[in-house]
């Protein structure tokens, strides 16, 4: 079987208080929780702006050994605007990450690139990026317009050793191609759920096919990152809950995010050698 990691996008959200962190969690305390129950997440808000050095120190010493970011690339290198700088911007966001990657907890970088990024206009920035992006950093492509799905766009990926991501996206369909040594995939929705409190919707025929995709491409050395968006099925530790059992991995507990460190679980109370007390 693969290794696998399972998490979600992000861990900073109130809708989870009181479903997986306790109602009076203050929000500097919800890495520390999670990383008592996930040993992966991926980070959205670097996408937007890189994390400074001091936030990116902070989150490698909140987690515990074994944990893993995986984080996305700033839209100012895969989306870069007019008079921007991209390789600038590249730089800046690998320069900030290093306190995580000196922690032994970085895993791969994701590249997004959005709907509209089509191979005949881009394929000349994907090549540029592969080729800035030092070889050290294990890199993740995400890819969505369907003119990418051809045998020249999956070879530049091996070329570079970079994992096409196995998007699950409504309309969206990404081809079963492995081009890294790794596997990423993402499990995304749409945007039609708004509340992240529960369950709302059984997408468990999406997470079967998608492990039989897995199991028929990779083997016991494979690293398989498996990364579940609230949007999915609208929650998103219940949604990782459900990949798991899909995937027949055992089952995590989630309690252990609203527990306090150190606190046992009701199951790891042991048996009262005596027996119970006798009635009345």
């Amino acid at each position: 079987m693969p290794r696998y990691r399972v998490g979600t996008a992000g861990w900073a959200y109130d809708d989870w208080k009181g479903v997986f962190y306790p109602t009076g969690a203050a929000p500097g305390e919800y890495l520390s929780r999670y990383s008592r129950v996930f040993d992966v997440t991926e980070v959205d808000s670097s996408f937007y702006r890189a994390p400074s050095p001091f936030l990116a120190r902070r989150w490698a010493t909140t987690t515990p050994p074994g944990f893993r970011f995986t984080l996305k690339i700033p839209q100012d290198v895969t989306h870069p605007k007019a008079g921007g700088n991209p390789q600038e911007a590249l730089r800046e966001f690998l320069s900030n990450i290093e306190p995580i990657r000196a922690a032994g907890k970085l895993g791969p970088i994701v590249a997004q690139f959005p709907p509209s990024f089509s191979r005949e206009k881009g394929e000349g920035r994907l090549a540029e990026l592969l080729r800035d992006i030092p070889e050290e950093y294990q890199l993740a492509v995400e890819l969505r317009h369907g003119s990418w799905w051809d045998p020249r766009t999956y070879e530049l990926l091996r070329e570079r050793q970079a994992a096409l991501v196995w998007s699950v996206l409504p309309f969206v369909h990404v081809p079963p191609e492995r081009t890294g040594p790794f596997v990423y995939v993402r499990f995304i929705g749409d945007r039609a759920l708004t509340t992240f409190d529960r369950i709302q919707r059984d997408y468990r025929p999406q997470i079967s096919e998608m492990r039989d995709r897995i199991e028929g491409r990779t083997d016991a050395d494979t690293d398989v990152y498996a990364i579940m968006n609230n949007h999915f099925m609208g929650f998103g530790p219940g949604s990782a809950q459900i990949v798991r059992e899909v995937f027949d991995l055992p089952p995590l507990d989630l309690s252990a995010a609203a527990r306090e460190a150190g606190q046992l679980a009701l199951g790891d109370f042991p048996a009262d050698p005596k027996g119970p007390a006798p009635d009345g």
